[in-house]
């Protein structure tokens, strides 16, 4: 009898002891919209919101049956399992939904600030690696594709600051394919980083950055690349392949300049016929509203006074008080956001506790945070 109770014990101990270390797992959460600008209103914010989710891999775009978002006044519903995003995607999303619901923020309002949401996925790169599938080394995303035997150079980049050799897998369709970019040193051709591209089901890109030896990181080195974070690929590459822009030199062994401008345009028609062919949702197909992400998740982490008396439920006044010994300052591209500040330095006098957003949603940030570790 005494082995029988022993072994029940022990039972019972293992079984809690799984349960500890499960990861909690919350498909659905309320986001909140907060007016950043005169101009702002909530149906920009959730087509904002829609890129975000299609640059994390959802079909949303693609499949008009889908049920996972909602919205009304100021409020967006969201439920990750019914956004077509593959069971590993959702399950991450759960996950950080379930910290987030545990936060002062969600407690007292009973909803997150949308730009919260979006620099939590797409402005953290270990969350959006781990939603998007991203491996966390290079070999692994070499294994999945076969690359040509010939690559292009880059010598005369806009964006890195030394030589690029692109490797990339053959595609007649604009549905599978990947690029890496080597950083290279001109002179002692030593490699300092890689750069990765590949197309996603949903026919839109996504992007990874790997150390010299191929392991994952958060962002690129400043010294060899104004490449910055994942978020700031988004920009720049938004739903295309980027062309080559400039004049490049050719090299014995690479793709002449001409060819690999040519291979690059071939690619770049197949990947927008795939994407007309699949895309339904007409705020997608117009492919400048991407912006909207961006203007989205750019007002929560430089918002107004006028924008945090709405996220904090204080009168302006109030507000003004909070953040008079903070300086404030105007954006480059969007000025008609008005007077700014920045997210790091507004948190600490939020009225309850929040989850910590990196300190920059495009450029390499000290805080970089993983929730969703293994």
């Amino acid at each position: 009898m005494r082995i029988i109770k022993f072994a029940i014990a022990l039972s019972v101990f293992f079984f809690a002891f799984i349960l500890a270390g499960e990861k909690k797992l919350d498909y659905e959460i309320t986001l909140k919209w907060n007016k950043a600008y005169s101009k702002d209103d909530l149906a920009k914010n959730v087509i904002g919101l829609k890129w975000c989710l299609l640059f994390l891999g959802s079909s949303i775009a693609a499949d008009s049956t889908l049920r996972g978002i909602s919205h009304g006044d100021s409020i967006i519903f969201l439920d990750v399992a019914k956004l077509g995003f593959h069971k590993k995607a959702s399950e991450h999303l759960a996950h950080l939904n379930y910290q987030l619901k545990q936060t002062g923020e969600y407690k007292e309002t009973n909803a997150v600030d949308l730009g919260r949401y979006m620099a939590l996925t797409i402005g953290s790169p270990y969350h959006y690696y781990k939603i998007t599938g991203t491996p966390n080394h290079l070999d692994s995303l070499k294994a999945r594709y076969t690359f040509d035997s010939i690559s292009g150079y880059i010598d005369n980049s806009g964006v890195s600051l030394v030589d690029r050799v692109i490797s990339f897998s053959p595609s007649d369709s604009g549905k599978s394919q990947a690029f890496i970019s080597s950083e290279k040193d001109p002179d002692t051709k030593e490699i300092y980083e890689f750069e990765t591209v590949e197309l996603m089901p949903n026919g839109l890109v996504k992007f990874g950055i790997y150390d010299k030896n191929g392991v994952i990181k958060d962002a690129a080195d400043p010294m060899v690349t104004r490449a910055g974070k994942p978020a700031k690929c988004m920009w720049c590459h938004e739903s295309v392949l980027q062309p080559v822009f400039r004049k490049q030199n050719n090299y014995p062994g690479h793709l002449s300049s001409n060819a690999f401008r040519d291979s690059l345009d071939r690619y770049s028609r197949q990947l927008r016929r795939y994407q007309d062919s699949i895309w339904k949702d007409a705020n997608i197909k117009n492919r400048r509203l991407h912006t909207l992400m961006e203007i989205a998740y750019i007002g929560f982490m430089e918002p107004s006074v006028e924008r945090l008396s709405g996220e904090w439920g204080l009168p302006v006044p109030e507000v003004v008080k909070k953040v008079s010994h903070l300086q404030s300052h105007r954006h480059d591209e969007f000025n008609y956001l008005g007077d700014l500040y920045h997210r790091k330095d507004v948190d600490v006098l939020a009225p309850w506790s929040v989850m910590e957003v990196p300190e920059r949603i495009r450029e390499k940030s000290a805080n970089e945070m993983d929730h969703l570790t293994d």
